[in-house]
This record gives structure tokens, C-alpha cells and sequence, in this order.
């Protein structure tokens, strides 16, 4: 009997938990914070006949349970890597001004500046543009290359059925001595766990076309976290990540992202992203601190 579309694409990302059950241990001790947001915001929920039942929803204002932020449906903006399944709304643009500095055991530390425009065309599809920078030491190949990416929505949260969406993204070789085209394909689930808390998870599949001989042509690995919207100007993130790595004969890297959204004014956000290596004795070495500036524009 053949599946369904969907019954192909959640088989197909969902299977990615196999290949990542290695890591179950570390991901229990990220997601420990995010269960205690949900206990504490889980409340019984009263039907219209009185009767009662347990529900992970915070109780909204309107029905006594006081102030919560009920927004849903949101897109995450910040320089950090987990995404939600949201797409931009249609019509409105995000610009984004990202600057990262990036610290590696025996190796040169890094400043990157980006350039990045996401764009919701239509209702659940997004285009997306990213342009990287190497600075002070330019002369990396594949320095300035853009990446060229479009998001799709394929069904919203339903019930326990989290919202699904892809990212097809294509590395594009502008830069300096570009490199080869590369892709990557990344599912987002997102389901709401409470008004103000959402669960992520963000597998991914990626080729790599310029690889040496002793690097690996086709790469895998994932991201699970969870959003807290604390109020409406400030969205906190935090999530565990599993990246296969690209040279052959070394460990798997272990890492995990803190980040945060600041909405300070209208159609403005400043972000902020840290995220470090958690494998080996050396691992808390490597690190990557993140700063990003948002401008939102409603497009005609």
C-alpha cells in the first residue's frame, strides 16, 4: 500500500532519531530546562460543563488563568541555527546584519560578517538569501559565497501532529575561488507544548561536493530545542545539536545553542547566539558568539 506524502516525509526525517540515538543522553539534559517550563505552566482545563482535564496549554487570560502570551505561529530570527516550521507571512521581509566571532582549539579565530534577506512570497513559502564574509583573512575559498533557499510549510500544527516544513537550500559559488554547488535539506517540526513554549526539531542532510580525500561527500545531523516567549519583546532558544564531521576518522560533534530575540522597537530585533562545543576535554574551546541587527519591512 503506498504512503502518503506525509507519511513519507515524517518516515524520512523521523528516521534521522536512529542515526542520532548515540547522543539521547546529552539531548535529556537540554531538554530537562524545557520540561520544567512546561510543569510549571501545565494547568487542568475547564470545559464549558464543568468537567475538567490536563492540558500542557497554559490557561489564556480571557479564561482566568492570567497574563500568557498566546502568540503562535512565529518565525525564529535570531543568529542561531534551530528554525521553527513557520515561514515569513506574505509580504514581509526580514533583513539581517550578522556579525560572529568564532574561536577554535589550534586554529585562527574567525570574524564573519553576513548579509541575509528572507522574503514571504506567498502564504507558507519563503525565499531566502545568505551571503557570508570572511573578514581580515579573506582569502578562504569560498569566501563571499551565497546561498539561495526556499521555505515551504507543507501542513500546520494539528492536535499532537507538530507543523511541518522544509528548506531547500543551495550553496552557490560567487565568492572568492567559489566553491562547488552544494545543498541541503532540512525539516522543521515545531509543536506547542504551552502558550509561551514551543519544541523544535531540525534534521538536516547535506552534500559536500568539494570535499578532499580525506573529507566526507555526504553529511547528516540534527538540532533539538525549544523557544520561550518570556513576553512579547523577548524570545529566549536553547538546543542540543549533532553534526556528523566532515573529515573522515573524527568524533561526531556535540554542541549546544543558547540564544535570544529582542524586539526594542517597532520592526527592529537585535539577536544574540552562543553555541560551543560539548565533546572531548577540549570541547568547551570551540565557541561561536553571535550578534545580529533585524529590519522588518512590509513589502507592497
Amino acid at each position: 500500500m503506498a504512503m502518503s506524502p506525509r507519511g513519507v516525509a515524517m518516515g524520512t526525517f523521523f528516521g534521522l532519531i536512529m542515526i542520532m540515538k548515540s547522543t539521547l543522553k546529552v539531548c535529556v539534559a537540554v531538554l530537562a530546562v524545557g520540561v520544567l517550563v512546561v510543569a510549571g505552566s501545565a494547568s487542568p482545563a475547564v470545559a464549558d460543563d464543568g468537567s475538567t482535564s490536563l492540558s500542557l496549554r497554559a490557561p489564556s487570560a480571557q479564561n482566568g488563568g492570567g497574563a500568557t502570551v498566546s502568540e503562535t505561529g512565529y518565525d525564529l530570527a535570531g543568529p542561531y541555527y534551530l528554525r521553527s516550521a513557520d515561514p515569513e507571512e506574505p509580504g514581509e521581509i526580514e533583513l539581517k546584519f550578522i556579525y560572529s566571532y568564532g574561536h577554535e582549539a589550534d586554529a585562527e579565530e574567525e570574524h564573519e560578517l553576513e548579509f541575509e534577506l528572507e522574503w514571504g512570497i506567498v502564504e507558507n513559502w519563503e525565499c531566502i538569501l545568505e551571503v557570508p564574509f570572511i573578514v581580515g583573512n579573506g582569502e578562504v575559498e569560498g569566501n563571499g559565497d551565497a546561498t539561495l533557499g526556499l521555505h515551504t510549510r507543507l501542513w500546520n500544527e494539528d492536535g499532537w501532529i507538530p507543523a511541518f516544513a522544509v528548506r531547500n537550500m543551495f550553496r552557490v559559488p560567487t565568492g572568492y575561488h567559489g566553491q562547488d554547488w552544494d545543498y541541503t535539506l532540512r525539516g522543521l517540526f515545531t509543536w506547542t507544548l504551552t502558550d509561551a513554549t514551543r519544541l523544535h526539531f531540525n534534521p538536516y542532510l547535506a552534500t559536500n561536493n568539494d570535499a578532499d580525500d580525506g573529507d566526507r561527500n555526504f553529511l547528516y545531523g540534527g538540532a533539538l530545542g525549544f523557544d520561550w516567549r518570556v513576553n512579547d519583546e523577548l524570545l529566549l532558544i536553547a538546543d542540543y545539536q549533532y553534526r556528523r564531521s566532515i573529515e573522515k576518522g573524527e568524533d561526531e560533534n556535540h554542541v549546544i545553542e543558547l540564544g535570544a530575540d529582542w524586539d526594542f522597537a517597532e520592526d527592529r530585533m537585535l539577536g544574540l547566539g552562543v553555541d560551543f562545543g560539548v565533546e572531548g576535554d577540549d570541547g568547551c574551546e570551540d565557541f561561536t558568539i553571535s550578534l545580529s541587527y533585524v529590519i522588518e519591512i512590509d513589502a507592497p
